[in-house]
């Protein structure tokens, strides 16, 4: 369950090796199947809430949200490594002053997290130290998970519910409370298959393994199997019990025992070493929006050299110009495929999701898929020479739209400036929250009071 949540993390699905002993099942099982729910959804925690004073959470409630560009994490981490500029360590300095002053909260989020944790053993400080950027500024402050971000605002738009998109409890990961609905079926079903792949020498080493299966009590296995799983993943025993065993005994429901086993890993520095130091197998998690970046810059560049020689007349352009706003709207409403992931979360009935993805003009309502449909409208237009010379793709293009999910959350949003300057272009009215140069963040902040 473990590693299946970490893999839930990508939304693929992963195997994951067992030994094939049935007496081994219990922990080997349990820590494939359940760290993967790990990755996927838990948390803990309130412990925030218990170290830091109630004074600091009241003015924490009021101050703005600020959401930093993946490189100033990088650049953060490089400053706490002592290998960082003068200006960039001033600039960290002061934000970190702002956040403990409760002048500021700033937030991360799954895509921050995806582009900045790469790992190599060689380079682990640099890793840790991005990571320490990231918990000394946002100290438990994040964003929802892109898919549960759309499907919040879908869930806004049929039902009236209210998304929350900000967390101060680290939970920036997916709902994975999946993995956990039907845990003792799913146990049961995995035990008898190591019995059968374990090739008993006799009849009567196989019925007895049989009759295992069917007795078997799930709570007892993951009870005792917990002290194996902690050590494992480098996690407090209470982990596996709060989560694991409590769900079993059908204390908690799947999705509260999805967010405290995750929440055990959600900060970020426990989140790289278990991910990267204590998993045998998935290693693709850092890649996922380099890949995005990739596949939608090969996508554009194909466009961009298949229409460039078409628009030599101006009733071509004229043309091509209207079908690009014309399928501006469509662009955006492509987004709501990621609120499938977790329509149950939000209590969205499968026929109201599909009749609204089929309505346009509601999705064009949603913060995201307009946001995300003004972006590629005007992008399209630069790199097809709408407003000068054809401008070249970016493979940060695709990342940078995902980080575009959060503008309308956030009060001010770090963008570097050509991808800072097409955003203002299309939302105007959210112009004052882009902020496109680092070191004039302070200032910015100051000017919210």
């Amino acid at each position: 369950m473990v590693g299946h949540a970490f893999l839930a993390l990508r939304k693929h699905a992963g195997s994951t090796s067992f030994a094939r002993s049935p007496y081994s099942v219990d922990q080997n099982w349990l820590a494939g199947k359940t760290a993967g729910a790990f990755i996927g959804s838990a948390a803990a925690s309130s412990a925030l809430a218990i170290r830091l004073p109630g004074s600091y959470w009241s003015a924490m409630a009021h101050a703005p949200i600020v959401y930093l560009d993946t490189q100033d994490f990088s650049k953060f981490g490089d400053v706490l490594r002592g290998c960082g500029h003068d200006e960039i360590s001033q600039v960290f300095n002061e934000l970190e002053l702002r956040k403990n002053d409760g002048r500021a909260r700033f937030a991360v989020s799954m895509p921050i997290l995806g582009e900045l944790l790469q790992y190599s053993s060689v380079h682990r400080e640099t890793t840790f130290k991005k990571a320490e950027a990231i918990e000394r500024l946002c100290d438990g402050w994040a964003l929802a998970y892109p898919s549960r971000l759309v499907a919040g605002e879908v869930a806004n738009a049929i039902t009236g519910t209210q998304p929350e998109v900000l967390c101060g409890d680290w939970y920036w990961y997916p709902n994975v409370s999946d993995v956990f609905d039907d845990l003792d079926r799913q146990m049961r079903d995995e035990l008898g298959r190591e019995v059968a792949a374990a090739h008993l020498p006799n009849r009567k080493a196989r019925r007895g393994a049989a009759k295992l299966v069917r007795t078997s009590n799930p709570v007892t296995f993951a009870a005792e199997a917990a002290p194996a799983i902690a050590a494992k993943y480098g996690l407090p025993e209470s982990a596996i019990t709060g989560s694991i065993v409590a769900k079993l005994k059908g204390r908690i429901t799947s999705e509260e025992a999805s967010r405290r086993l995750f929440g055990s890993i959600a900060r970020p520095a426990k989140f790289a070493e278990t991910y990267f130091e204590r998993m045998q197998n998935d290693r693709s998690l850092p890649r996922w929006m380099s890949d995005l970046g990739q596949s939608l810059q090969e996508r554009l560049d194909r466009a961009r050299e298949t229409l460039i020689p078409l628009l030599s007349s101006t009733n071509e352009r004229t043309w091509l110009s209207d079908a690009i706003d014309e399928r501006t709207k469509g662009f955006g409403a492509a987004l709501l495929g990621l609120a499938a992931e977790d329509l149950i979360e939000f209590s969205i009935a499968e026929d109201a999701y599909q009749n609204f993805t089929t309505d346009i003009e509601a999705a064009w309502q949603l913060p995201s898929c307009r946001t995300v449909g003004l972006i590629l409208q005007a992008y399209l237009r630069q790199i097809l020479g709408y407003a000068g010379p054809p401008a070249r793709t970016e493979r940060s293009f695709g990342g940078d739209l995902v980080h575009a999910l959060y503008l309308p959350y956030v009060d001010l949003w770090r963008a570097d400036r050509r991808f800072g300057a097409l955003v203002k272009s299309v939302r105007p009215e959210m112009t004052l929250r882009v902020v496109t140069s680092l070191t004039e963040l302070p200032a910015a902040i100051d000017a919210l009071h």
